[in-house]
């Protein structure tokens, strides 16, 4: 039985999806190659056991993730259709790193948790450093101004604070320059604990609202990259092309 002529529409659109199905191929594969530049651009030079590195760097990656889901989704666009041996071989390996990948960003769920912890308690003690040592200059002004019973004593302490000389009339009532002094000390005091507060809180909440959206990402992400790996089984049986 001899077979009907191609025609010559069917050829056509037959090309045509051929030529988009290459497109959306190479588009796809300069899409993984440009993000694998970057993922490496980011992993070095590694800073290991740095925990704000590690916190990044998984956030930054997490962040690039789209790009290499939109590049698998065009890479394995077809499936079979129209591939080479060397094609089927690579598209075996990016089936197994798909799984890899997952694997990978579920092991950064713990970590960036700990990770978090770790920035949380090294901020906290950064703003104590920085400002804990102001309030302290503070207190100990404070306690040396108290202990002072006139204003040449008084004029010493302040001396001492601003570095340069300080010159008190004697016509100056001494309780009440005390009072007006202490009073000062203790408004700069309560303004340094309020900054810290709010320093603190402000680092705080903006670790809090990383963390949650890159673990969340982290997780989306895994679960696409198993669910890929899952329906491109096909990509990893042993192929043969069929012989006309």
């Amino acid at each position: 039985m001899t077979k009907s002529p191609t025609s010559p529409v069917i050829s056509f659109f037959k090309e045509q999806q051929v030529f988009s199905l290459a497109i959306l191929r190479l588009v796809g594969y300069g899409l993984i190659v440009m993000a694998a530049i970057d993922y490496i651009s980011l992993l070095i030079p590694p800073q290991l056991m740095n925990p704000v590195w590690e916190f990044k760097t998984v956030g930054a990656i997490v962040e690039r993730i789209p790009i290499v889901l939109l590049g698998l989704v065009f890479v394995f666009c077809g499936e079979r259709e129209e591939r080479t041996p060397i094609e089927n071989l690579l598209l075996r390996w990016i089936s197994w790193f798909c799984l890899i990948f997952a694997i990978f960003l579920f092991i950064t769920f713990p970590l960036s948790i700990i990770n978090g912890f770790r920035i949380y308690y090294s901020n906290n003690a950064q703003v104590n450093l920085q400002i804990g040592s102001r309030i302290e200059n503070l207190a100990k002004f404070q306690t040396e101004l108290e202990s002072a019973q006139s204003l040449e004593q008084i004029g010493n302490v302040l001396q001492k604070q601003s570095n340069s000389k300080v010159n008190i009339p004697q016509s100056v009532n001494e309780e009440q320059l005390k009072a007006d002094i202490l009073k000062s000390v203790t408004e700069n005091q309560n303004t340094l604990k309020s900054q810290a507060a709010n320093l603190r809180s402000s680092k705080s909440f903006t670790l809090l609202k990383q963390g949650i959206k890159w673990n969340l990402g982290a997780l989306i992400s895994a679960f696409i990259l198993l669910f890929i790996w899952q329906q491109t089984f096909w990509a990893r049986i042993k192929y043969e092309p069929e012989n006309d």
